[in-house]
């Protein structure tokens, strides 16, 4: 794929930008959607590979799907006998979130995908469906491809570990309502990116589903059949950082149109860490403003443990901020698309930044980016990676991302919408 050098930003903007719809919330509605007996309208969805990839797989399940992404329509509920092979592509929700729904199924389910998702394990999830009674062939570090047959079986509370991804969680939280019994959901080690637990709870209760945290590691879920309905996406909170941190940095103004106080996604906060850089925002229920400061303040020591994907945007920021950045909280870092803590730290260190690591935190040093040279940013196939280092390249002008393309897999536009703040007034 072609690659693309990042153009400079060489002066201030001011300029509105629509989000894509957040791809956490829409997935999530889409698994809720395959499960529901009743039609289910939603508006909003974003228009990339991982919602394709699910929308495709859904398909084969056996739901019927009309419309565009503007506005879909899906008749459920999934076909639970026939034996199907499904291609989640490169998007690591989609492939828990089909776990999830395999196992309530007889019939035997097959999920593939691309290299960089075969890579990623759902042990914890398998060792949780082996319990259930699920009968599971996967490769030997729980990564993809696996055939799953079930239904799981529940007699009682349900263990898993959730240190390693939330998503293993959500995945049995949206199954769960389709078994006929209340069902507590015990978790152990220590748990990761509780807020998007907090997205999936929400979504569920928007069709009726009450399922709420008993104390912070035991959720309790109340059987009920999921409600069709209407539904609008709001925008994506991870795509917001991006733009958050460019106004940050270039001392400039951003309105969010489709984003506001009334998100319940975790990455919503990163506002409150541009602010302690100095930033002003204005937030209302459905949109947010943020304004840069005139001069930037440290960030000092942050721990990011609920906002680990939002920690490559600050990662990404981190050369240009005064001072030492310390970024804590960072062990499932590891376990994306690429390996978030290694692969941007490994890309600094080649571009002449100061820093260190360890198993779960970075510490970077600031550097004049007239100090940074030429550099071909390797994205290891990972979208976050070249958007949050598009905000590194838009003050050297020199930095160069290997595959323009990459950013599909969420945020198809993002250059596009990039490009309107280089050449704004």
């Amino acid at each position: 794929m072609a690659s693309l050098t990042v153009p400079k930003i060489t002066h201030p903007f001011d300029v509105q930008v629509t989000l894509p719809g957040s791809k956490s919330i829409a997935l999530r509605q889409l698994a809720i959607a395959a499960l529901t007996n009743e039609p289910t309208y939603l508006k909003g969805i974003p228009e990339c590979d991982d919602t394709a990839a699910m929308l495709d797989c859904l398909s084969h399940l056996g739901v019927a799907i009309q419309g565009s992404h503007d506005e879909l329509v899906l008749h459920g509920p999934i076909n639970l006998t026939d034996d199907v092979i499904l291609d989640a592509r490169m998007s690591g929700a989609s492939a828990r979130l089909l776990i999830g729904l395999a196992a309530l199924r007889s019939g035997s389910t097959t999920i593939d995908g691309h290299a960089s998702l075969q890579a990623r394990t759902n042990q914890p999830l398998f060792d949780t469906l082996l319990s259930l009674g699920l009968k599971i062939d996967s490769a030997d570090h729980g990564g993809l491809p696996v055939t799953l047959r079930g239904p799981m079986t529940i007699n009682g509370p349900i263990g898993i570990d959730g240190s390693l991804s939330s998503q293993y969680i959500t995945a049995l939280l949206i199954a769960i309502p389709h078994i006929n019994e209340d069902v507590q959901i015990n978790i152990s080690g220590q748990l990761v990116s509780r807020p998007y637990i907090d997205i999936t709870l929400s979504e569920m209760k928007k069709r009726g589903i009450q399922a709420a945290w008993l104390n912070d590691t035991s959720l309790i879920v109340h059987s009920t059949p999921y409600a069709g309905g209407s539904f609008t996406i709001e925008g994506d909170a991870t795509a917001a950082t991006y733009f958050a941190g460019l106004a940050t940095l270039h001392g400039s103004r951003v309105e969010l149109t489709n984003l506001g106080a009334m998100s319940r996604q975790g990455d919503y906060r990163f506002f409150e860490i541009m602010q302690q850089l100095g930033a002003s925002v204005l937030r209302d229920p459905t949109m947010t403003k943020i304004k840069g400061p005139t001069k930037l303040k440290p960030l000092g020591t942050l721990d990011m443990t609920e906002m680990p994907d939002a920690a490559l945007t600050l990662i990404a920021m981190a050369p240009m901020l005064p001072g030492k950045s310390k970024l804590t909280g960072l062990s499932s870092l590891h376990h994306k698309e690429c390996d978030r803590l290694v692969c941007p730290a490994r890309e600094l260190s080649q571009m002449g930044v100061e820093l260190s690591t360890t198993d779960d935190s970075i510490t970077v040093q600031y550097i004049n980016p007239d100090g940074l040279g030429e550099h071909h940013l390797s994205t290891y196939h990972d979208h976050r990676m070249a958007m949050a280092f598009s905000l590194l390249g838009s003050c050297t002008g020199t930095l160069t991302v290997d595959s323009e393309r990459v950013v599909d897999k969420t945020y198809p536009t993002y250059w596009d919408d990039y490009r309107t703040l280089n050449v704004s007034a």
